[in-house]
């Protein structure tokens, strides 16, 4: 199971449409498990929010053994320094666990009409997907067209795609699979 939780006011139709697209690319059950509170004391100097604290330190949700937990913020997310500097942050997974922690921040602007509320939609569940594949221990794609594909990237098209490529595909389904014996 795949469960949604929003640190942030989102559209109902925005998360019946995440929900469903998350179910379409894994297979698994995918629900929308409440609301949390960002945790006091995650937030930066510079008003982003250290997204390895806030998976550590926000509310539990109840989960069984091979649940996976998304949480989505507005706020940006920062990560720690690596040795190349701050990495860009569009999301953090701890990647083959349970948790892992998306923004909307990074995404284009939601805008009135349908088709930036459909574009909109679509970068939040392609998102939503690279987060959850890191979950099941996928690693990022060369493949531009799929959603594993690092959201950094040069090569990614302005509006990507938000399906897993045929090896990605397959790999997950492997993982969940094994999960459930």
């Amino acid at each position: 199971m795949i469960r949604v939780v929003t640190l942030e006011k989102i559209d109902p139709a925005d998360l019946a449409f995440l929900t469903r697209t998350l179910y379409q690319a894994f297979g698994l059950g995918t629900e929308l498990a409440g609301d949390r509170p960002v945790p006091a004391d995650v937030e930066t100097e510079d008003g982003r929010l250290d997204a390895v604290k806030l998976l550590k330190d926000v509310a539990p949700v109840r989960t069984f053994a091979d649940d996976k937990v998304l949480y989505i913020v507005g706020a940006p997310l920062a990560l720690p320094a690596g040795p190349l500097g701050e990495p860009p942050c569009w999301g953090f997974a701890d990647y083959g666990k349970d948790r892992a922690v998306i923004t909307t921040a990074k995404l284009p602007a939601r805008g009135v009409t349908e088709t930036s509320i459909e574009n909109w939609r679509r970068r939040l569940a392609r998102e939503a997907i690279h987060a959850v594949g890191h979950l099941w221990d996928l690693h990022h794609c060369y493949d531009a067209k799929c959603a594993m594909h690092p959201s950094w990237s040069q090569s990614l098209p302005a509006n990507p795609e938000m399906d897993l490529c045929s090896f990605c595909r397959e790999k997950s389904e492997r993982k969940i699979r094994l999960a459930k014996t």
